[in-house]
């Protein structure tokens, strides 16, 4: 199986095997993290290829004037691309006004919007959300690759796919990294000519690139203590006539030197800004943003049903990346947690209580949490994240101190000589106040974390309201599982007792 196939398989899988999360997962949705607040927001824009600098520094500023007369917004700072070679690139950060004071971050990232379509459009402004544990990969929450040995096709799949991923309703900020309006000069070689002369395409390669391009070193220049590379370029004007170019001397291994124009024709064309590769393949990127009211694993999975749907050639594949890969292995990360979490708690157990039975009367109320905890997200309208799944892991520790001490009372009336309904009884009504006690007082100090004011409180939220929630609804079940399932293995054990047969004794010597 390939590692496409195995992606594709994996969004199969959790859309069918996990019914209780919700049909094709809306009634649970799944994020990578949730989003949070910090009263910024970020906005690239990319401007025509051949833009001078100062087109672009126009458009941001064109563009923060704008932003500016949004309601909430206090500033907005306005600079070039940190990279020289994409003097076209501009990006924007905009200062909010604390968050009691404005709509939500979504709310004002949805009135942005607004601004700049369709005023803007021609500069293809993208709006990102900083990341909560910092780095570039949150700038494209849904990134994914196009793959192929061709690039004209890779281009023409780019095409097909960049309009219909505007029309997903999860899906915000849709961008295809394809870009064919770069002004070029294309060099077409006629490679029959070409070896018959015995001129080789690296050596008409580089000739013209360290003519055209000026990046090449030929010498160096000394004065005083001071050195300085030496490159060589044609003038501007030389640059930009074919005819000129057509003059350039190439090497020949039969005629010493010949003009460029015996062995290739010359002609203006446009093509990519540039080529990109990944795993000696051609690529092509793919960015969105995720709607409001939608969750990544939706505008994940609505990205790979598109795909599919497109139906790509052989040879040609799409690598989801980013966020959405993080999901992946952060969704089967947390299941091998709680499954090693689960035998470590039981090993523990067992080992204290010297038993193998009474452990697991304990673990049964931990499936309980589970379902209770995800039931707590939906009715919170909140998502299965990071946060939430670790809230949960926190959950299944809290839980089971309820059956430890209720068994562990049981025990105790057991040693002391007390029949067996008795012992449960008492040991549940003994037990029950201490239980409510932590209960409650768990719940009382996580309620102002639930509530969720200050920054950063979406993260810390959503452990709370996963514990709150977890802690609250088992509760109950909880106090009337262990009983019953203690009940039950009790009567088990007395039950093979008497059905086990008596040793019988051997008769006394003489009798």
């Amino acid at each position: 199986m390939t590692r496409l196939d195995a992606h594709q398989h994996f969004w199969r899988y959790q859309a069918a095997d996990y019914p209780w999360i919700g049909t094709g997962m809306v009634v649970l949705r799944r994020d990578w993290l949730p989003q949070d607040d910090q009263n910024e927001l970020m906005i690239s824009a990319e401007v025509p290829e051949g833009s001078s600098l100062e087109a672009t520094e126009n458009t941001a500023l064109a563009i923060a004037r704008k932003v500016e007369k949004v309601p909430g917004v206090t500033m907005v700072v306005a600079q070039s691309s940190p990279r020289a070679a994409r003097i076209n690139w501009a990006f924007l950060t905009i200062l909010l006004k604390p968050a009691d004071e404005r709509p939500d971050i979504n709310e004002m990232a949805a009135s942005v919007r607004r601004v700049l379509y369709p005023e803007f459009a021609y500069a293809r402004p993208r709006i990102t959300f900083p990341n909560l544990l910092g780095g570039m990969d949150s700038f494209a929450p849904i990134r994914g690759m196009l793959l192929g040995p061709d690039l004209n096709k890779l281009t023409e799949i780019g095409k097909s796919l960049s309009h219909e991923f505007t029309k997903l309703p999860a899906v915000a900020d849709p961008r295809i990294g394809l870009n064919l309006s770069t002004p070029e000069m294309q060099i077409s070689i006629d490679r029959g000519r070409a070896s018959d002369l015995g001129v080789r395409v690296s050596d008409i390669a580089g000739a013209v690139r360290l003519l055209m391009s000026g990046e090449d070193q030929i010498s160096t220049f000394k004065e005083g203590s001071e050195q300085y590379p030496v490159t060589i370029r044609l003038l501007p004007s030389q640059r930009d006539d074919p005819a000129a170019l057509s003059r350039l001397l190439i090497p020949s291994s039969k005629l010493g030197l010949i003009r460029l124009d015996s062995v290739a024709h010359l002609e203006r064309g446009l093509g990519p800004g540039r080529i990109e590769r990944y795993n000696r393949q051609f690529a092509v990127g793919m960015f969105a943003n995720v709607a409001p009211g939608h969750s990544l694993g939706d505008a994940a999975a609505q990205t790979q049903q598109l795909v599919q749907s497109v139906g790509l050639p052989s040879g040609y594949s799409v690598r989801l990346s980013g966020q959405v890969r993080v999901l992946e292995e952060t969704t089967a990360n947390m299941i091998m947690a709680l499954l090693l979490a689960s035998v470590f708690m039981y090993m523990v157990l067992a080992a204290q209580f010297e038993s193998l039975i009474h452990p697991f009367i304990i673990m049964l109320t931990l499936p309980l949490s589970i379902p209770f905890a995800l039931l707590s997200l939906i009715a919170t309208g909140r998502t299965l994240n990071l946060f939430s799944a670790l809230g949960i892991l926190l959950l299944l520790g809290i839980v089971k101190k309820n059956g430890i001490l209720q068994i562990d009372y049981m025990n105790h009336l057991r040693a002391l000589g007390h029949p067996l309904h008795y012992s449960i009884l008492e040991a549940n009504r003994v037990r029950l106040r201490p239980i409510l006690m932590t209960t409650f007082s768990i719940v009382a100090g996580l309620i102002p974390t639930a509530v969720g004011i200050g920054a950063g409180a979406s993260q810390r939220s959503a452990i709370a309201v996963t514990i709150i929630g977890g802690q609250l609804l088992c509760l109950a079940l909880s106090l009337l599982v262990v009983p019953v399932g203690y009940s039950m293995v009790e009567d088990a054990r007395a039950f093979l007792a008497r059905r086990r047969p008596m040793p019988v004794s051997a008769p006394a010597s003489g009798d």
